[in-house]
């Protein structure tokens, strides 16, 4: 390998998180240290079960990015009101929302360790209020 990277993000495609993750890998010391992979809905294809192929397309990104850059970690990023969910007016609560990411992450998670076990994985909740402020919050 020519070229490595510590880290894989899997991530929403929205426009609107797109400077909040660049400042957050920045803070975490991942920008320009981290391969990007943007999918609608991040980690919903990982786990969706009527569509394989979406599955499919995300582990192997992960393989390449195992066998080409190296990468010893996994981020899983979902976000608040996210549009492949139905936004947040598709919840009764801001907390059935997040739990619902959270959820969706823990099993995305356990799809990848199936696949990689060796990788460590991280779970990171963005989320977006009302206003379009953005937060992150790492969970377990």
């Amino acid at each position: 390998m020519s070229h490595q990277c510590k880290s894989l993000i899997v991530h929403c495609m929205d426009f609107r998180l797109g400077e909040a993750i660049k400042n957050w890998l920045n803070e975490n010391h991942l920008l320009n240290n981290c391969d990007l992979v943007s999918l609608a809905g991040a980690v919903k294809g990982l786990i969706n079960e009527t569509n394989l192929k979406e599955a499919q397309i995300i582990l192997k990104q992960i393989e390449i990015s195992v066998s080409l850059h190296g990468i010893s970690q996994i981020i899983l990023m979902n976000h608040t009101d996210c549009g492949a969910y139905g936004g947040r007016e598709s919840f009764e609560s801001s907390e059935m929302e997040q739990d619902t990411h959270v959820r969706d992450m823990k099993k995305a998670k356990e799809v990848i360790v199936q696949n990689f076990p060796d990788l460590e994985i991280k779970l990171i909740l963005a989320k977006m209020n009302p206003l379009g402020q953005i937060s992150f919050e790492e969970v377990a």
